[in-house]
């Protein structure tokens, strides 16, 4: 329960019970180099990384802002060696109420109203709906004892039933590759944004993971630049490689002035290794340069 989530939560209360006040300034939405305590190398006040991944901080917000059923159940549940610890389970939602499974086992149903529901029009009378909140926060927690296996969530809201599930993964057992768009314009500055997964042999995302990623490009394209979220991570953006962050990395492929193909090979020592490939399209809105030849 970071710096971050603890931040956006409680300006969000301040503003949530003054009427006079329309908002507040997120500095920033996403972070950003510099303005960092040695050795880190980032402000990490944002609700996304650098790499546009997104933090605990982001669902808060989307349970505030949205109609849409939310759910979201954190912290990852690999925590070997702390059998029997108690682990803080937390959940941004805004269901009407949540119940907790761990492996099975029911670990209480619990519902937030904030602020808490006061009394109208004398002395224990409600409005309708009654609400009976068991914390009056932007939060729900549950203590749970740590043992390996699947934490399970379901909320209920107007009558929708959603899950969410958070499950002890394997060791690290291949790399998972996806793209932001799969086909870009050969104009030399267009981009896709090449994310990067390490996942256990059942294809979860291992949320530990930090193997060293290698990149291997053919095609019309080439790497700008890599990242992984860490802001305590000092290698240079501008690399063919990179350590993945809670299981995660990026690269950021852009386009040559030659339409084609561009083939993207990620590979990791212990690893499967994974492909994929990036159309790039004519760009038919540019004139015509004597580069292009020489490309």
């Amino acid at each position: 329960y970071n710096f971050n989530m603890i931040r956006s939560e409680q300006l969000w209360k301040f503003i949530d019970t003054h009427d006079y006040v329309i908002g507040d300034f997120i500095w920033t939405g996403i972070d950003y180099q510099g303005e960092s305590f040695w050795p880190g190398v980032d402000a990490s006040s944002g609700a996304l990384d650098l790499c546009g991944f997104k933090k605990d901080a982001f669902y808060f917000y989307q349970s505030q802002w949205t109609n849409k059923p939310v759910l979201h159940l954190f912290p990852h549940w690999n925590w070997h060696g702390r059998e029997g610890q108690i682990i803080p389970v937390l959940a941004y939602t805004n269901c009407d109420t949540v119940s907790l499974y761990l492996n099975g086992k029911f670990y209480g149903q619990k519902r937030l109203s904030f602020p808490r529901q006061g009394t109208s029009g004398g002395w224990n009378h409600y409005a309708k709906p009654r609400v009976m909140p068991t914390t009056a926060d932007l939060h729900l927690e549950w203590d749970v004892p740590y043992e390996p296996g699947v934490l399970k969530a379901v909320g209920k809201k107007d009558g929708r039933t959603i899950t969410e599930e958070v499950r002890t993964t394997g060791s690290p057992a291949a790399i998972r590759l996806s793209v932001d768009h799969n086909s870009i314009t050969a104009n030399g500055r267009d981009v896709s944004n090449l994310k990067v997964e390490i996942v256990d042999t059942d294809g979860n995302v291992v949320p530990t993971a930090d193997n060293l990623v290698t990149f291997d490009l053919q095609g019309q394209g080439k790497i700008i630049g890599v990242g992984n979220g860490n802001p305590f991570d000092h290698k240079p953006h501008k690399a063919s490689q990179r350590k993945a962050f809670n299981g995660l990395c990026l690269a950021i492929i852009q386009s040559t002035r030659k339409s084609g193909e561009i083939h993207i090979k990620a590979t990791s020592e212990g690893l499967k290794a994974a492909t994929v490939t990036i159309k790039t399209t004519p760009d038919h809105d540019r004139p015509y340069y004597w580069e292009d030849v020489y490309q």
